[in-house]
């Protein structure tokens, strides 16, 4: 398609939408960003969406960012927290990404006030692997916000640093020991490549499966681990499930429309807790190395196939609905989604409505074709460990989890 052309079926696009790009979408166009995902992806947005349910819900369940601070407003908080919590701190742009702009102090009055910021307590004690940081990159899916349905990719990225982690306050400036982000580190002398997408344990880019799979050599609880960075990506977003919603609401013109990938950042600490660093908006898909390309490529398939992107001809403005166009093929059967899911949809549809059964069936033919992806998000008990958290437990959540897991 043209820049500008409405004729498409999927938009793939790399800034944040405009209520005019929805506004002209048909029923079986799709566009990989939902309206005012930025309240995820800034991180002084993030903050004050996390701060906000942490007021709201209760500090302990949005334990999961190290104490932030925007500024230059928030300085007098920050000066006071600092006097009590001595220490390092890391200074990030709102608005930034690839670790641009980014450094460590040891005093307020380091931090220049004549910019947007956002100041944080350092994690000054995170794991490390044969003596170097690291952190992970998960994919996450949304494929829908009303009802929230959120997937984990079963695979991600671990990037490390390139110089040894010491406490020393010597060493404070530099970035190749205190930043993982590949963008700082592949400009590092002491970085390795890893030229064999086979070989996921080499370098400083490891497949998560191999930090995992090092990590459990070692004794430690890798699948508490997992549940743990599961528990805090769904409860990123639902800090921001509302606003979200709202937007979608008045922007989205139908509901099949939008999907969001998401990249979160996880930091480890030596507790084996993890952290959310940040989420980014459009995460980089560049295929530096081999194992960029098989991890990143299988994971595109599997998302193209998940939100199940129609074979439209983009130039008819009219979608006919008919099961036999709309179907989808699945790759292990042969049989299509609509076919091989329609007896087990008439069971749970029963007394639904025709809005709340296009939701159902959306959500288990995702199902059928998810590939790599899992469901984090609703899952057997997450009704009772997030229903609270939701700015809209009833209605469609409510109905997908019932009818999902009717036991």
């Amino acid at each position: 398609a043209k820049p500008g052309s409405t004729e498409y079926n999927l938009l793939w696009c790399s800034s944040h939408l405009k209520p005019s790009t929805l506004r002209f979408m048909a029923d079986f166009q799709k566009i990989n960003h939902f309206p005012r995902s930025c309240e995820l992806t800034r991180k002084d947005r993030l903050f004050r969406n996390i701060q906000r349910m942490q007021l709201m819900k209760g500090h302990r369940h949005f334990d999961f960012i190290p104490a932030s601070y925007v500024l230059p407003g928030d300085y007098h908080e920050f000066y006071a927290h600092f006097q009590k919590n001595k220490g390092l701190y890391i200074v990030k742009p709102v608005a930034s990404s690839q670790g641009r702009g980014v450094f460590l102090v040891s005093h307020p009055e380091q931090v220049p006030l004549d910019e947007h910021v956002i100041v944080s307590k350092y994690i000054s004690a995170p794991l490390v692997i044969d003596g170097f940081k690291f952190d992970v990159r998960c994919y996450v899916a949304v494929t829908s916000y009303d009802p929230l349905v959120i997937y984990m990719y079963e695979e991600g990225l671990t990037r490390f640093a390139t110089v040894k982690y010491e406490k020393d306050m010597k060493y404070l400036r530099n970035q190749c020991m205190h930043l993982t982000n590949y963008s700082v580190n592949k400009r590092s002398q002491y970085y390795v490549r890893n030229a064999d997408a086979d070989i996921e344990n080499f370098g400083n880019k490891w497949s998560m499966s191999a930090m995992l799979r090092h990590l459990r050599s070692t004794g430690k609880d890798t699948a508490a681990l997992m549940m743990q960075i599961e528990n805090i990506v769904i409860k990123t977003i639902l800090s921001a499930e509302s606003s979200i919603v709202a937007a979608c609401n008045m922007h989205q013109p139908f509901r099949g429309n939008c999907f969001e990938l998401y990249g979160f950042d996880i930091l480890i600490d030596e507790h084996l807790k993890p952290w959310v660093l940040e989420v980014n908006f459009s995460p980089s898909l560049a295929c530096d190395t081999p194992l960029d390309l098989k991890i990143k490529s299988n994971m595109l398939c599997d998302l193209f196939s998940l939100v199940g992107v129609i074979c439209q001809d983009p130039t008819a403005k009219r979608w006919i609905k008919s099961t036999r166009q709309r179907r989808i093929i699945d790759k292990t059967t042969g049989k299509s989604a609509v076919e091989s899911e329609e007896k087990d949809l008439n069971i749970h549809m029963t007394g639904l409505n025709s809005e709340e059964i296009k939701i159902l069936r959306r959500v288990k033919e995702e199902e059928s074709r998810k590939g790599g992806w899992i469901r984090i998000f609703p899952s057997a008990d997450s009704w009772d460990k997030y229903g609270h958290f939701l700015h809209s437990p009833d209605a469609h959540n409510l109905m997908l989890h019932q009818r999902l897991f009717p036991d």
